[in-house]
């Protein structure tokens, strides 16, 4: 009766996880002139980061078949949720590659950071001296700070991106100093600015991992989320009487989640982007660097998020743990902890301790895992009545979890647990995943990837 019960609750997640293939959600709507609505989930979001593999095995869910990885073909990508920061997929992610205009990014954040959209900046001689692409910007022109970032972020403007950063600096020179400065502060270890443009420059670099960072911090501004979801603009004035362009970012008009986008080129950077997705209710980053075609990558990372995650609830905050198979419960969780988990994974889901935590003592917490990827951490504290916590404590995860997880609770075979409020969770044994309930918010904290501050 246990095994059906399994079986059922994971038929029914995976249909609730497939269906968000057609339930599509509201498309971003892209807006035209040099007005746009806010792009969907307008919330404060929290960070991007690592996730380290862990040891473990994968196996299949019954009904479900091994989850092929995305087919990119970008030397670097990255896709994670956008609310939690969890890394659903990634490779090389943490190298260092040159990022062409998808520097634009940084520039934008700062520019909407140091002045108002509504200030009129007076082109100086710096940025009809950039080559490439551009507004055609000349000397003595005068245009709002608004119109200069729809033509950098949409057009992908060079000239648009010296006059900026002449604005809120007065130098091209001492503005891509303050963006690495704020590099440092969002902790992008591999980034560095040579140009607030992006052409190649040698130095000029970030990575798959950084680029996803930025990209959060600067969606949770409501101006910058308004800007990449634009889909075309028009600026008067100037010795053109009317500029006309399209958002470089192609997802907008072929891929209805699409949030927002910024594209990149040069020789050496290959196709970049950076864009966002939203559906079902769920907002995912992706990132494709160095690829011949960034746009068909990046749909396929949102494709894979979309369809092969489900969410699920893996602890219930004061559940009960203990450090290891045949010991009395000696913890319990300090907060709930759910976590979007790969369909095949379902029944693969594991609570580890890190080697040498001493129980809890001190606000440490326990890893939830899955397959060679971590989901959530959850923190512990002594459990009430209970004696002193080992100092000491090493948990190896077992080569085998005993017998399948249910949907009812109790123990399994071989000590593991979890799953409904009040079952003991015991470190190195498969845990219960189960539904999240009606109505739960999203998780707010980043649990084990690096946040990047605002």
């Amino acid at each position: 009766m246990a095994s059906r019960s399994r079986v059922l609750f994971l038929v029914i997640l995976v249909v609730l996880a497939l269906g968000l293939v057609g339930a599509g959600g509201p498309a971003a709507s892209p807006a035209s002139s040099q007005v746009a609505a806010p792009a969907p989930g307008a919330a404060a979001l929290g960070g991007i980061g690592q996730a380290t593999p862990t040891s473990g095995t994968v196996a299949s869910v019954p009904g479900q078949g091994a989850v092929e990885a995305p087919r990119v073909l970008a030397k670097a990508v990255i896709l994670a949720d956008e609310a939690t920061g969890q890394v659903l997929f990634e490779r090389n992610a943490g190298a260092a590659r040159a990022m062409a205009s998808t520097t634009k990014v940084m520039t934008a954040l700062l520019a909407l950071e140091r002045l108002d959209e509504r200030k009129v900046v007076t082109i100086g001689a710096g940025p009809p001296q950039v080559g490439e692409e551009s507004l055609r910007l000349q000397k003595g022109e005068r245009l709002t700070v608004r119109q200069l970032l729809l033509g950098l972020l949409l057009k992908s403007a060079n000239d648009a991106g010296v006059a900026l950063a002449e604005a809120v600096d007065g130098s091209e020179a001492a503005f891509v100093r303050r963006m690495n400065r704020k590099a440092t502060a969002l902790r992008l270890s591999a980034t560095h600015y040579v140009t607030p443009y992006g052409l190649d420059r040698s130095g000029h670099q970030t990575s798959a991992r950084d680029l996803a960072r930025l990209w959060e911090v600067a969606m949770r501004r409501a101006d910058f989320r308004s800007l990449v979801a634009t889909r075309s603009a028009r600026i008067s004035g100037g010795p053109l009487s009317l500029r006309r362009f399209v958002s470089t970012n192609q997802l907008l008009g072929s891929y209805r989640w699409t949030v927002g986008g910024k594209t990149g080129f040069t020789n050496r950077a290959g196709r970049c982007l950076v864009a966002s997705a939203s559906r079902g209710g769920r907002r995912l980053v992706a990132v494709a660097l160095g690829s011949p075609n960034a746009f068909a990558d990046v749909q396929a990372l949102f494709e894979h998020g979309f369809s092969k995650f489900v969410r699920v609830r893996l602890a219930d905050r004061g559940q009960p743990v203990s450090v290891a198979p045949g010991r009395p419960a000696e913890l319990q969780t300090t907060t709930t902890a759910d976590a979007l988990v790969r369909l095949d994974q379902l029944d693969q889901v594991r609570l580890t301790l890190p080697p040498g935590s001493s129980g809890g003592a001190g606000g440490e917490a326990a890893l939830f895992t899955s397959g060679e990827r971590r989901l959530a951490r959850v923190g512990l504290d002594p459990l009430p009545g209970t004696g002193p916590t080992p100092t000491s404590t090493a948990v190896p995860t077992p080569t085998s979890g005993g017998s399948a997880p249910t949907a009812t609770g109790g123990p399994v075979a071989g000590g593991g647990s979890g799953g409904p409020p009040g079952a003991t969770l015991t470190a190195g044994t498969v845990v219960r995943v189960g539904p999240v309930p009606p109505g739960a918010p999203a998780p707010a904290i980043d649990p084990f990837l690096r946040r990047a501050p605002p």
